[in-house]
């Protein structure tokens, strides 16, 4: 007992004699022109000076702030300190900064081939160009498989491939299979066919073969442009049947020898989604009817970003943004059902669920509207960077408006409503879908909210007065 008892003692005396510290370290030192920018975390409610010059310490413990330089090694001495504590670490950074080692890049350069014909797979897409970001290339749209394409030159793992005589595009080559050898076949349309198949207005066009085609929308007239390429025009009955539910009328014309258009005219502002594909003998488009606008009768699709290896953005307290995302999704979630509807999530857990499988949730629960949230990376840590919104095809457009006015009402600010984004999930045509941006994660100030239970709730509630006002819009447009 004697021996254990010493123990004891000296480990108290030990730990009355280690001087006490409080958390301080730099999470990022970065070279600005001729100033050097400190990030770095501390204790939450603790100060910061560094070299005596008090810096804002936020409520999630971070601070940042940047520092003139002068020619030479320059030292910054850090101290953060709360209830008597304190610590101090120096960091030095030499100015001017060392210039980066340029890298040799070999371009990839077009190959061409004999042109031969290719016919598509399934998950086939095309895309504008070679040129791409981070998300690929700029897309055109996807097609069906089997659909014939003239594949006449090679960039990298790219076909061109011709679509009529002066149009082309871009297709990934391991969506393709060899179609043997030819020119391009033209054909002729046949009779177009206008009615009402049920829950949508269905135009079916007669085609002998499957050719190539695209969509777009417009929204002043509101209407939905199907291009067929390697087409002439043939239609001469374009027949209109009674009851139609979201259809006002179509009409057909060549715009090029070899191009012809179906302009399909819509009733209403407000296009609830449409589909193309082919069907046993020709091209059908399904236009979708306005769903009941009522929240309690409606199926609405959340996505959060990100999951399982892929955390997304991460914020300098250490927060993911597969993490927040998932956090706001559910509160969003939350609100919804208590207004009656039936929200359908792509992932409710941290999983990990490729983007053709959250478009296939979505497209199998048939939901009537879908919404994924993100939160943003880049800039400076050092300033709020704000919200923003995000679509690909213009009829969702005045959602993503109206999301966006809702963010900012709550003195975010403003990163601005960006079109034709290229994100996977936003390129189905079946509902109205938007990406919300919420705040940055690498903004100290923004990180700051989205650790704020607070905030959370009250983005939640801007989601939901966004997607009502929505709704609301929709219901006056008669």
């Amino acid at each position: 007992m004697a021996f254990r008892n010493f123990f004891i003692l000296a480990a108290l005396i030990s730990a009355i004699a280690a001087p006490a510290q409080i958390r301080l370290e730099v999470l990022k030192q970065s070279h600005i022109g001729d100033k050097m920018r400190l990030v770095g975390i501390t204790e939450p409610g603790a100060s910061v000076t560094v070299n005596g010059k008090a810096v804002h310490v936020y409520d999630s413990g971070t601070f940042g702030d940047e520092f003139a330089m002068k020619d030479g090694d320059n030292d910054f001495k850090i101290t953060a300190s709360k209830n008597k504590l304190s610590k101090t670490i120096t960091v030095t950074e030499h100015h001017p900064a060392p210039k980066p080692e340029k890298k040799d890049t070999q371009p990839i350069v077009s190959q061409s081939i004999t042109p031969t014909l290719v016919k598509t797979l399934e998950g086939a897409y095309l895309q504008y160009g070679v040129a791409g970001d981070r998300l690929g290339g700029s897309k055109m749209g996807y097609l069906d498989p089997g659909v014939t394409l003239q594949a006449s030159e090679e960039y990298g793992d790219l076909y061109r491939v011709n679509l009529s005589a002066n149009r082309d595009a871009y297709i990934p080559k391991k969506f393709t299979e060899p179609d043997g050898e030819g020119p391009l076949e033209q054909v002729a349309s046949g009779t177009v066919s206008i009615s009402n198949s049920g829950k949508c207005d269905r135009v079916f066009i007669r085609l002998p073969k499957r050719v190539a085609y695209r969509s777009f929308t417009s929204l002043d007239p509101s209407t939905i442009t199907v291009e067929i390429f390697s087409v002439r025009n043939n239609s001469n009955w374009i027949t209109h049947k009674r009851g139609l539910g979201m259809i006002d009328y179509v009409d057909v014309v060549q715009t090029e020898a070899d191009v012809m258009q179906l302009i399909i005219h819509l009733k209403r502002k407000h296009n609830w989604g449409y589909t193309v594909h082919y069907d046993k003998s020709g091209l059908a488009i399904e236009v979708k009817h306005v769903p009941s606008l009522k929240l309690a009768d409606m199926t609405i699709g959340l996505d959060a970003g990100h999951g399982g290896s892929y955390p997304g953005s991460l914020g300098y307290t250490g927060l993911t943004e597969k993490e927040i995302n998932l956090t706001l999704i559910k509160l969003v979630k939350e609100r919804l059902e208590k207004r009656g509807a039936k929200v359908v999530l792509t992932r409710a857990d941290d999983s990990e669920v490729s983007m053709p499988e959250r478009n296939r949730i979505f497209r199998d629960a048939k939901v009537d509207l879908a919404i994924s949230i993100h939160n943003n990376s880049g800039g400076s840590p050092l300033m709020e960077m704000g919200s923003s919104t995000y679509y690909k095809h213009l009829f969702c457009m005045p959602l993503a408006r109206v999301m966006r006015k809702h963010l900012l009402s709550l003195g975010f600010k403003d990163f601005g409503m960006t079109g034709n984004f290229n994100f996977s999930l936003s390129q189905p045509t079946d509902y109205p879908s938007v990406l919300l941006e919420v705040l940055f994660m690498s903004s100290l100030a923004d990180e700051e909210k989205l650790l704020s239970p607070k905030w959370r709730q009250r983005i939640a509630d801007s989601v939901v007065a966004g997607l009502e006002e929505y709704l609301d819009e929709a219901k006056k447009d008669k």
